[in-house]
């Protein structure tokens, strides 16, 4: 069995290694056999996956569809559709099955054409984690990606700005709320304040990030934009200085640097 996982994966073996001249047809009759004696479900599973290795969709499928419902199956049937070019049902699946980096992928790429949609599959993906009660550190990080896309939405749709980043900011607070002290979401969150022309709610948010990492050199930048917004110049100033000091390639001290010129 070792010798035939290694067979069906042999194209992913370092070139000079035993597995890497092991034929991945081999691995898959070596599974075939298998299974006629054990048809375990893990063993079906490999045989789904030798199959879409080598673009033998029906059969792929075939397999699959003998699995018992589980992850595994779920997943492999979203496979089976993306090779076939059907996104929404492969999206549908990995949904199902809270695979995370799969949607991830279609996020990213739905991004650049159809953030709307991109948005959509994201909050139905979040949801899903939230009601299977996944790691808070996951639905987080679900929730500021939400937040990310709405934002980029509201920077491209002008007539529609400020309802897509109060949405956004809505899946921020979320975020901070299941992950308090990470930096990227209290950034996030200070961010989107400044996006919706809240300084003084913004501060708090950057406050809160020096309180768990006094060395952030974007937190700090965040305080100084924040107090400047605020009328507060010199303050402005000092905070340059000292998010110079921590990291002079803040993203955030350059917009600083920019409104105190």
């Amino acid at each position: 069995m070792q010798a035939a996982s290694d067979a069906v994966f042999s194209q992913a073996a370092a070139p000079a290694s035993v597995p890497a001249t092991l034929s991945p047809a081999w691995g898959a009759a070596a599974y075939a056999a298998i299974g006629r004696i054990a048809p375990a479900p893990y063993v079906i599973a490999m045989l789904a996956t030798a199959a879409l290795d080598r673009d033998d969709l029906p059969l792929a499928q075939s397999y699959a569809l003998r699995l018992p419902e589980s992850v595994v199956r779920t997943e492999l049937l979203g496979r089976v559709a993306q090779a076939r070019g059907d996104e929404a049902q492969a999206s549908l699946y990995f949904v199902a099955a809270n695979d995370v980096f799969a949607i991830r992928r279609e996020v990213n790429r739905l991004a650049l054409r159809d953030p709307v949609s991109a948005y959509a599959l994201q909050s139905r993906l979040t949801s899903r984690l939230e009601q299977t009660a996944t790691h808070p550190d996951a639905l987080a990080d679900a929730y500021w990606e939400l937040g990310r896309l709405a934002t980029q939405r509201g920077y491209a749709d002008r007539a529609h700005r400020r309802a897509w980043f109060e949405k956004g900011m809505q899946d921020y607070l979320e975020a901070v709320k299941l992950a308090p002290l990470a930096e990227r979401y209290l950034i996030a969150a200070g961010s989107q304040e400044l996006n919706l022309n809240r300084p003084a709610r913004a501060y708090v948010f950057f406050k809160r990030t020096i309180d768990g990492n006094p060395a952030s050199g974007d937190a700090y930048a965040g305080l100084g934009v924040s107090a400047f917004r605020l009328g507060d110049v010199a303050s402005a100033r000092e905070y340059e200085r000292l998010s110079r000091s921590y990291d002079p390639h803040s993203h955030f001290l350059h917009t600083l640097h920019a409104l105190l010129q």
